[in-house]
């Protein structure tokens, strides 16, 4: 017998998440949807939802994620963050994809290839924190001089990856402060010039022109805890910096994650059940098909079934076991769904959301809904 632990993913609700962040930051003339990781596993066939909401760029990881967008949407701007190889630059010529330059080094390769054709490139910026990018002015002058003295490298724009949104600490600030510091003698109005999701934190920049969303496009937004203390270190930015802008949108869940009971049984007080859970009394369990390799063990807690919350008492690589009467073979099984708070899984699993995203759903079989939001006019 086969059963079914499936993906399920709205695009309605992508679409209408889409719709509201691209209306709520119109000011930015760039909207990018951030689809790294074949878009936090929901899959890059998503695209056309986004772009049909007026998403006008597309951030990537790998060229091969950006070839594939090409198989769903030929005209869609979309940049590559990682790097490239050099014999792939044409891939990326051939099918107008923006690649980024991150160290003078890479670009140095790039230069040598003689070049035919027009080549879009962008220039990370270190944004202080010691990840990939230019770090200083030296170097960045150095990459705009190549740049200008080739003709088939048109730079694009720049762009770097905050890593705080500001709310609880400064680091924002003094990132948002160190990119502007090594790009503003290069500002010219036909760059695009972005950030990421922190950016909806906050007033607008006037030099910053695009926003990127990630995991806020899926109804996932940043987990700010509400207690005394953080409310305390909000006032205290707030005091320093000004007001802060949290933002007012209405945003849903857009995929559930489904399974259905494949085995029930009765154990004994005493007996083991799993590798380490031993029965206090007689119980009733049920075994459900979904595991550690799909992000989901006993940390969670519970799984829902006929209505009622079941506990998970022991769990594996490929099966959870719940306990708990009246259940039988095929009754459905609910593990994720807007009516369990995704943010309950991040207090649970002690990670934040883009660990949550990595491996909560790999292996699942993605199914897509209201399809009419991905493809043909909609009504």
């Amino acid at each position: 017998m086969k059963f079914k632990t499936l993906l399920e993913i709205d695009l309605k609700k992508l679409y209408n998440n889409t719709k509201i962040l691209v209306d709520s930051y119109n000011d930015y003339k760039y909207k990018f949807a951030n689809l790294k990781d074949n878009a936090y596993g929901m899959g890059l066939e998503i695209v056309n939802a986004l772009v049909k909401a007026n998403i006008n760029y597309v951030y990537v990881g790998s060229l091969k994620d950006a070839l594939d967008i090409r198989k769903y949407n030929q005209q869609i701007n979309i940049l590559v963050n990682y790097f490239i190889d050099i014999e792939e630059i044409y891939d990326a010529i051939n099918n107008n994809i923006s690649i980024t330059i991150s160290s003078i080094k890479y670009l140095k390769k790039v230069n040598e290839l003689k070049l035919k054709d027009d080549l879009k490139v962008q220039i990370l910026i270190d944004n202080g924190s010691n990840k990939l990018g230019i770090s200083s002015k030296k170097e960045l002058k150095e990459i705009i001089q190549i740049i200008n003295n080739n003709k088939h490298l048109l730079l694009e724009g720049f762009y770097s990856d905050l890593t705080s949104i500001g709310v609880e600490d400064e680091y924002y600030y003094h990132q948002v402060n160190n990119f502007y510091s090594l790009i503003n003698e290069y500002l010219k109005e036909d760059l695009i010039v972005h950030l990421n999701e922190p950016l909806m934190y906050h007033k607008k920049l006037d030099y910053i022109n695009g926003i990127r969303f990630d995991l806020a496009l899926f109804g996932i937004e940043e987990n700010i805890n509400e207690n005394i203390f953080t409310n305390w270190k909000i006032k205290n930015i707030e005091k320093k910096y000004g007001d802060l802008e949290f933002p007012n949108i209405d945003l849903k869940l857009i995929f559930s994650i489904t399974s259905e009971v494949m085995q029930v049984g009765k154990v004994k007080k005493g007996e083991l059940i799993g590798r380490k859970f031993i029965a206090k009394e007689d119980l009733d369990i049920a075994i459900i098909p979904i595991g550690h390799k799909d992000g989901i063990t006993k940390a969670i807690k519970y799984v829902g079934i006929n209505g009622f919350k079941r506990d998970i008492i022991a769990d594996e690589i490929d099966y959870i076991i719940v306990s708990g009467s009246n259940i039988n073979i095929f009754d459905k099984v609910y593990i994720v769904n807007e009516e369990r708070d995704i943010y309950d899984f991040l207090t649970l699993l002690k990670t934040n959301r883009y660990y949550l995203m990595s491996v909560l759903n790999r292996n699942l079989t993605k199914i897509y809904t209201n399809d009419e939001y991905n493809k043909g006019d909609l009504l």
